[in-house]
């Protein structure tokens, strides 16, 4: 005896099958696309997607903290004062 029968397709197959190519044209500009992206990657470019963003990503590490002068909220690293504050003084506390 073997198991109950499934209607239609598994989940990944109808993904699989969303995801391919109807025609052989269909299939000629994917290819050419995705060739034009690989040349430009290569050649230093950024894509597409990339210059859409309008601002910048902070970078790594930086977060919302207390500033530690006034306790003001700022975008920066941990230990970070606001520009309301006076900086340390240097080999003193933060």
């Amino acid at each position: 005896m073997t198991g109950p029968r499934r209607r239609g397709r598994p989940a990944w197959e109808a993904d699989l099958a969303a995801r391919q190519a109807r025609t052989p044209t269909e299939a000629a500009e994917r290819a050419r696309r995705g060739r034009a992206l690989v040349e430009a990657a290569l050649a230093g470019d950024a894509p597409p997607e990339a210059a859409e963003r309008s601002e910048p990503s902070p970078p790594a590490g930086y977060e919302y903290v207390a500033c530690v002068g006034c306790y003001r909220p700022v975008w920066g690293l941990p230990g970070s004062r606001c520009p309301a504050c006076k900086p340390a003084t240097p080999g003193g506390t933060p």
